[in-house]
């Protein structure tokens, strides 16, 4: 399943699998001591889940991250980029040097501060430390799924997101340094982004306004053009978290904004989600099959397209989008959080949208975030169950 689609946004996400628990078990998170503290930064360790408590300027959330995850930076680094993607598949290090500068040369200044400040502790160097945030574009893409629940299938309880992320097989063993981020920049929104550690772009994220973003690829419909003369997607969505406080103001930039690959992207507040197919040529937006139910899995399904994807292709994108559609409609007025848990932890060969643990798509992480009470639940199959996190107790 790997091809060397080495460029600089042969990437995307995906979101499945695990097979159906008992009953979800949760670990539970409290700001007692941090692990780790240094200027003004905190590392909590619910777990084996890091969660990065970061502020000031953005140079100094870089220092406090590049000090605070030193040793997960490097153990990251020789694990995925030395020993995986250049050991196992032969991967130059100066074709992968050159794929991460094609992602980074488009950086706004202040997020390439955060990684210039991160090389400064982490024992990493610039460029080591450029090629680590592009972890994720050194392979092929695969897909992903998300759900949204409010108003009729929530029982008039706060809209609720689920998503999957999954990636290739070996993208399990990094798992283990996924991170939590939670920047509280000096000037602007704070925001949490869920990465791999030492990575810098919004794949799956949420402000303090309870704005939540999460990325799908879009291959099987959109296809693979791609500009590279474009600002990279997963780029602009963290800045969309820093800089506005409103889903309308998130609307209005996606509409402002063009692609430089084919990404669905679904967003929500408290009150309502929509979902947005991105292609480089245009920009549909869907607010879902019924009143308090939006579906996403990788191929477009906002009718105007006009397009029909054949079964057996794209990543069991009509499978998935099925079964979480048929798992929302037979939970209708009752999906809560332990709902939505059991929901995302659904094999698809039991009804669900999450691939077998076994094969060449894995599980890496999955999310449930309740935007009006700025809550998140995280699980990383195989490393961690699902962990509550207050992110009340994190912004500033």
């Amino acid at each position: 399943m790997f091809n060397k689609i080495i460029l600089p946004v042969a990437f995307a996400v995906l979101f499945l699998f695990l097979p159906v628990q008992a009953a979800a078990s949760q670990v539970e998170t409290s700001l007692n001591e941090p692990a780790k503290t240094w200027q003004g930064g905190k590392l909590y360790r619910p777990g084996t889940l890091n969660v990065l408590q970061l502020e000031g300027t953005y140079l100094e959330m870089g220092r406090q991250y590049g000090h605070l995850m030193s040793y997960v930076l490097q153990d990251l680094y020789q694990e995925a980029v030395v020993d995986y993607f250049m050991e196992k598949k032969g991967l130059s290090r100066e074709t992968m040097l050159q794929t991460a500068k094609g992602l980074y040369e488009f950086y706004p200044r202040r997020f390439k501060d955060l990684i210039q400040g991160m090389a400064q502790t982490s024992g990493l160097d610039l460029e080591e430390q450029i090629m680590l945030n592009a972890l994720e574009l050194y392979g092929t893409l695969s897909g992903c799924s998300a759900i949204f629940a409010w108003n009729d299938f929530t029982a008039g309880s706060p809209l609720i997101t689920g998503r999957n992320y999954d990636w290739f097989e070996s993208y399990t063993d990094f798992a283990s340094s996924l991170t939590l981020t939670v920047f509280n920049p000096h000037s602007g929104t704070s925001a949490a982004i869920v990465t791999l550690a030492g990575v810098i772009y919004a794949t799956t994220g949420i402000n303090s306004e309870g704005i939540f973003i999460e990325l799908n690829n879009g291959l099987p419909s959109g296809g693979k053009l791609t500009h590279l003369n474009r600002v990279h997607a997963v780029i602009n969505l963290l800045a969309f978290l820093f800089d506005y406080e409103t889903i309308e103001q998130v609307d209005a930039a996606m509409h402002s904004t063009r692609s430089n690959f084919s990404f669905i992207i679904n967003i929500a507040d408290q009150n309502k989600a929509f979902s947005y197919e991105w292609p480089p040529f245009g920009l549909k937006r869907r607010s879902g099959e019924e009143n308090g139910l939006l579906v996403s899995t990788n191929h477009f399904a906002h009718p105007s397209w006009g397009l029909m994807l054949q079964d057996g292709t794209g990543f069991k994108s009509i499978k998935r989008r099925d079964n979480l559609l048929k798992l929302g409609r037979e939970n209708k007025g009752t999906i809560n959080i332990s709902k939505m848990m059991k929901i995302l932890d659904t094999s698809m060969q039991q009804g669900g949208a999450t691939w077998p643990p076994e094969g060449d798509i894995r599980t890496v992480y999955q999310v449930i975030a309740e935007p009006e009470t700025l809550r998140l639940w995280i699980k990383v199959p195989g490393h961690q169950d699902w962990t509550d996190v207050d992110l009340n107790d994190y912004f500033q």
